[in-house]
């Protein structure tokens, strides 16, 4: 017994070592310049199969009674954001099936099955999200548009952006659904009071807000990614900003939605709905004014 144990810790330390240092590669260290990295959900996936399959090696004799601890070290796809419905149970298929691979007790046939199981999930997401490879001179448009950058491909480059149904909520609690944002041009901005540049960008914004106020076709919504929601009411209550303030109770599952990488973001819809996203506020005020000019 002492021995299995020992060999279940020594492969749960393993896989979370693998993990870390995967997340820290790709995430962090970035030596390919991988355009929005934490949002790829193939790099979670090829780094949960590594991680995995390295455990699962260790534990090829473990009784399968044990073999769910080894599941312990998925815990840390939630410091990346990683760990929401339904991606976690893409990657907790993903490591079932790499676990198979390591079983002696498992037939040659089922483990060429569960491989190619595996490489069609794995190529699925790669080719479902752009792959773009910053360069020194990558930056962004007055139109929010990426330039100077290698893309490796993008299939969704003409794909229309709208907002999902997806619920959001005001002060006081009420229900707020981004699939309404249409019929009007708006500027969405997602802040949050823990996030300096956003803070910083603030006075800037209800400047902006104040000398667009007159035209009735242009709106603003801000949306926090608060977690104490107490924090952001006292900031509303004091600053009093102009435009509609809201709140997400789900930021991990609406930064997936929305394909938000970091705060401050900011998006301009227009009456139908479509919208451009701009990481760069000049660049959205830029583009909100030329759109009120002509209005």
């Amino acid at each position: 017994m002492k021995k299995i144990i020992l060999k279940i810790v020594l492969g749960i330390l393993t896989a979370i070592a693998i993990m870390a240092l995967g997340f820290y590669f790709f995430l962090f260290l970035n030596p390919l310049d991988i355009y929005q990295s934490n949002l790829l959900k193939w790099i979670p996936i090829f780094i949960g199969a590594i991680a995995t399959f390295c455990s699962g090696i260790l534990n090829k004799n473990t009784p399968i009674k044990f073999l769910p601890l080894l599941f312990v070290p998925f815990c840390i796809f939630d410091l990346f954001s990683f760990f929401y419905v339904p991606f976690i149970f893409v990657l907790l298929l993903i490591g079932i099936l790499v676990l198979m691979l390591t079983r002696n007790s498992i037939r040659k046939t089922h483990k060429v099955l569960s491989s190619l199981v595996i490489l069609g999930i794995f190529f699925f997401f790669l080719f479902s999200q752009p792959l773009i490879l910053l360069r020194a001179d990558s930056e962004f448009d007055d139109q929010g548009k990426l330039t100077n950058a290698n893309v490796l491909w993008n299939f969704d480059k003409d794909k229309v952006l709208t907002f999902p149904n997806h619920i959001v909520y005001d002060e006081e609690g009420t229900e707020f659904d981004l699939k309404n944002i249409k019929d009007d041009t708006y500027l969405i901005t997602f802040w949050a009071t823990w996030c300096p540049p956003c803070m910083q960008e603030k006075p800037e914004l209800e400047k902006l807000k104040k000398e667009l106020y007159k035209n009735t076709e242009i709106k603003f919504i801000d949306i926090s990614f608060d977690s104490d929601i107490d924090k952001w009411k006292q900031f509303i209550k004091g600053k009093k900003p102009m435009g509609m303030q809201l709140i997400s109770k789900k930021e991990k599952l609406t930064r997936r939605l929305l394909q938000i990488s970091a705060i401050p973001m900011h998006y301009i819809v227009n009456p139908d709905g479509i919208y451009k996203e701009y990481e760069s506020f000049e660049q959205a005020q830029k583009a909100l004014k030329k759109l009120s000019v002509q209005k």
